[in-house]
């Protein structure tokens, strides 16, 4: 065995056998915990860490990628009941790429890659078979992208074109949608854009042969929703839509101030979904203006001779003259039209107007203990004005309508009274929070006492005189441990004077026995630690005496 080595076993061993019970402990369950902390570190450092590579996979897809993996001979782990394939981080980007380049994943049903290879020979039938496929395979992979959609079969039916028109039958579609919360509705809007894409994706196909079900077996969409009935759908759930935001509105203003789940809101909404359309003409008679005038003026100037005689013809009136008469006179017309003042107005009210707003808010109360049991305790008449004002503004009653609000405190069947702090609970809150941390610390801490400080203690320990150390003897309890701790130091002295001048002796030997005698003056003053304080310091005087 070398040297050095040699010297680090026996230095050990002498080490350990002066050590008292409870320093063997200590230093063996130190090294234990070291050894564990290095077993733990090196398998964290070399364990395989694996990534998602592919999730929400169908039967089939996860099938094809496990095979293609176990043809690469690549680890893999299968998670969320075989939907989801796990693979080593260091290829999962490598192993994407080339998945999705061989088409290893078919998705919701194949799409139109099914023509990418075409195979010679098909006949017509099969063409057009697999144009339907891969029609409805385009159509769920687009519907499954909706946020309310996990999945989506589309079930086309494209009849034979028929040169008769009275034999021309109309394509249909069926949509079964497996929603990511089963038991929901999707939004109508979705709905609604499901509805369009498939009607403009298939030729000929009209949306009152259309049906959306999901996999519950609830209709979501049936051709009958283009009549009365589903008018009144749409009004029916555009009513709730907006009672549920009010009531929204009210609890997130007043939850903060109560707590959570110690408010409770509901509201009535009477809309009018009827469309009205008013005409108003309004006339001001005070308000004229002249729209036309026609004037016309005449004159006349001139005699008129008036012939005089009898009108009986057998009268004879010889002698007898007419007379002349003047005729001079004007005549003025005038036409005036006054436009008068219109104003007309065209009204069209809205659909969906608030009629009336009914609004019922209900606060749990405090708690208070008497005669040491929980007691419910009301509302102040304040508080309960306060938020009667605060949900007024929220949701803009109107007293012209006929708006009414009930604000009331009632105690909750579910809530329970306030706990009283636990000092157990909150311990081991503490505990359960600051355990790994103060773990972690505590071993730090046995590592550096037990590893660290002996190792740095035996580097850094002065080598003393045995003239020096008989000085301060008379402070030990006892003569007989004096003695031994002056013949130590005698035998030290004559060791190292011999490790000197005897170069020709065994040096290995005479380095072990002086080893040994340090470590038993070492564990002496370990025992009698004031009496070596007290040594120290009588050296320490000693020194700023002697300079």
């Amino acid at each position: 065995m070398p040297a050095p080595l040699s010297n680090a076993v026996n230095r050990t061993r002498d080490a350990w056998s002066h050590m008292s019970i409870m320093q063997r402990v200590l230093v063996s369950g130190g090294a234990v915990l070291l050894l564990a902390a290095i077993i733990g570190l090196s398998i964290y450092a070399t364990r395989t860490e694996y990534r998602i590579l592919y999730s929400n996979l169908s039967g089939e897809d996860a099938n094809r990628v496990v095979k293609m993996l176990q043809a690469d001979k690549i680890s893999y782990k299968l998670a969320d009941n075989g939907t989801t394939v796990m693979v080593p981080q260091e290829v999962v980007y490598d192993q994407r790429i080339k998945i999705a380049g061989e088409g290893g994943l078919v998705g919701q049903g194949i799409g139109f890659e099914i023509f990418d290879k075409v195979k010679v020979g098909q006949t017509d039938f099969v063409q057009k078979i697999n144009y339907t496929r891969a029609l409805q395979g385009e159509l769920s992979r687009t519907i499954s992208e909706f946020p309310s959609v996990d999945s989506a079969r589309v079930h086309l039916v494209i009849p034979k074109r028929s040169l008769f028109v009275e034999d021309r039958e109309e394509p249909s579609a069926s949509v079964v949608l497996n929603l990511v919360n089963p038991g929901s509705k999707p939004d109508q809007k979705e709905i609604t854009a499901i509805l369009n894409m498939i009607v403009m994706s298939v030729e000929g196909l009209d949306k009152q042969h259309v049906s959306i079900t999901d996999n519950g077996g609830k209709v979501l969409y049936q051709p009958e929703e283009d009549t009365l009935a589903g008018a009144s759908s749409t009004q029916m759930e555009h009513r709730l839509q907006v009672q549920r935001n009010l009531e929204r509105r009210i609890e997130e203003m007043l939850q903060p101030l109560f707590g959570p789940g110690r408010v409770i809101a509901k509201v009535n909404a009477d809309m009018d979904f009827s469309q009205k359309t008013i005409r108003r003409e309004i006339y001001d008679p005070e308000k004229t203006a002249v729209r036309s005038e026609q004037r016309s003026e005449e004159a006349q100037q001139g005699q008129a001779n008036l012939e005089a005689g009898a009108p009986d013809t057998n009268f004879r009136g010889d002698g007898i003259t007419g007379s002349v008469s003047n005729q001079n006179g004007s005549r003025e017309t005038r036409t005036t039209n006054y436009e008068i003042n219109k104003e007309e107005h065209q009204i069209v009210s809205n659909v969906g107007d608030l009629r009336r707003l009914t609004v019922a808010v209900i606060i749990d109360g405090t708690y208070q203990k008497v005669d040491g049991a929980w007691a419910f305790v009301p509302r102040s008449a304040e508080e309960l004005a306060q938020v009667r004002q605060l949900v007024s503004n929220a949701v803009g009653l109107d007293d012209t309508r006929g708006d009414s609000l009930e604000v009331s405190s009632i105690p909750f069947s579910g809530s329970e009274p306030p706990a009283e702090p636990n000092f157990g609970d909150l311990l081991s809150d503490y505990a359960e929070r600051l355990g790994k941390p103060l773990l972690n610390a505590l071993l730090a801490f046995l590592f550096l006492m037990l590893v660290v400080r002996p190792v740095v203690l035996a580097l850094i320990r002065p080598k003393v005189e045995a003239g020096e150390m008989v000085e301060g003897l008379e402070g030990l309890p006892a003569a007989e441990e004096q003695l031994a701790l002056y013949e130590a130091l005698e035998e030290a002295a004559k060791g190292e004077e011999k490790a000197i001048e005897g170069e020709e002796d065994d040096e290995e030997l005479v380095f072990q026995d002086i080893e040994a005698l340090k470590a038993h003056i070492f564990s002496l003053s370990d025992q009698h630690m004031e009496q070596v304080v007290t040594l120290v310091r009588g050296w320490m005087k000693n020194e700023a005496k002697a300079a």
